[in-house]
């Protein structure tokens, strides 16, 4: 029987759910909104198959192997606009749906709970686009995606590593299944549900019609907003330097805890797949003119044979350029490796706060200041003079040189 003891070793993936032959464990939120297992002593039978398909109890040793990379965008100017980055994800899928296949993704449930759900047609996919920083519930989407990959239907299943390592370890040996694709991205971490709930209270959820994360709408992809889409002339566009979410997400306070010490940041992945920003094209090629400025490209690792399988179909869906797989993981790739810091002091004061007052602390921590304003507005003047790639380069620059 799965026992948490310490936040820490668990990453709230839901295999153990998943496999439990007699439905004794249930996924139950904590104070801080992150599901954790949950077992019933009294109809567990003791098979110990919840702790067999754990990934944080079974880790997988990562070894070196041959990968390809790619940058690529999507040749859809509307596909293109709605992605978070260059499309990646919704070539992937179209190549799935494109044989009757079934796709799984974090999308909005309601009252825009983040949740793992699946699509069967193109026109569903606009819900998994655009990213999600809240940890989603996974439900029984992994008994779902088996459930199609038994039925002989092809699945394709995106996540976080550590929720696509959980998945894998659920399928067993179904996991070599010719049928099922798998897709991580390169995760910075994932934060807490409960903040999600209180930020929606702020900014009066209910009467809106969709929550984006980076919308490219307003200042192209390096400056996408955090949007709060109602009618169009009531809309509000936030950057990262004034909006409470994504401060929140980037100050690194409200992550899930095993987030602090993660062990699934690694090149070598299990999954089929691994998505993740191409800030410039000029990093990897010398042929970056054939892309769209401030569009948004997606570098895309490929880890296997399968993978390969169904690289054409995906590539002939975008713009495209193969590029050197060790380039690829060099350049602005911290987050691949590297686990979120923790200010041990500023995490325990956050959360004693915010068990008071969850609107409030946010509020507070997260304060529209002059300072939060004038950054808002150079940045926005960067943007409308055109200079905005330049700057954020040599800042970007500078910032590595100091960091030798």
């Amino acid at each position: 029987m799965i026992t948490i003891k310490d936040k820490e070793k668990c990453c709230g993936c839901s295999a153990c759910m998943n496999i439990c032959p007699v439905n004794a464990i249930e996924m139950t939120p904590d104070s801080q909104g992150f599901l954790y297992p949950s077992a019933n002593t009294q109809t567990c039978i003791s098979c110990g198959k919840c702790e067999s398909v754990c990934p944080i109890l079974n880790p997988e040793k990562e070894s070196a192997f041959e990968q390809e990379a790619y940058i690529i965008q999507h040749k859809d100017p509307e596909i293109l606009k709605d992605s978070t980055s260059g499309g990646a994800f919704t070539a992937i899928a179209e190549s799935v749906l494109d044989e009757g296949g079934v796709v799984f993704g974090a999308g909005y449930g309601e009252n825009f709970r983040v949740i793992h759900k699946f699509a069967e047609n193109s026109g569903e996919l606009h819900s998994f686009r655009n990213s999600k920083y809240v940890q989603s519930d996974k439900g029984k989407s992994f008994s779902e995606a088996r459930k199609f990959l038994r039925e002989g239907r092809r699945v394709l299943f995106s996540g976080t590593p550590c929720e696509v390592e959980g998945l894998l370890k659920f399928l067993g040996s179904e996991s070599e299944a010719p049928l099922l694709v798998t897709v991580d991205i390169v995760c910075h971490a994932v934060s807490s549900p409960a903040v999600w709930n209180a930020f929606l209270n702020i900014v009066d959820a209910a009467n809106a019609q969709d929550l984006r994360f980076r919308d490219k709408d307003k200042y192209s992809y390096l400056y996408s907003q955090f949007a709060v889409v109602r009618e169009k002339s009531r809309s509000v566009y936030e950057g990262i330097e004034t909006n409470i979410m994504m401060r929140a997400f980037f100050s690194n306070v409200c992550d899930r805890p095993l987030c602090y010490s993660c062990k699934f940041k690694k090149r070598y992945r299990v999954s089929d797949f691994t998505l993740w920003d191409c800030w410039d094209a000029s990093d990897f090629t010398k042929d970056s003119g054939k892309f769209t400025h401030n569009a948004g490209i997606t570098r895309i690792l490929v880890h296997t044979q399968k993978g390969r399988g169904i690289l054409p179909e995906i590539l002939s869906r975008c713009i495209h350029a193969k590029i050197n797989p060790d380039d690829a993981v060099r350049v602005s790739s911290r987050e691949m490796f590297y686990p979120v810091p923790k200010d041990e002091e500023r995490y325990a004061k956050f959360w004693e706060s915010f068990g008071h007052d969850p609107e409030g602390t946010l509020r507070k921590f997260f304060p529209r200041t002059f300072k939060t304003r004038l950054e808002s507005f150079l940045r926005k003047i960067a943007f409308r003079t055109g200079i905005y790639s330049f700057v954020r380069k040599m800042y970007k620059k500078i910032l590595g040189e100091r960091k030798r």
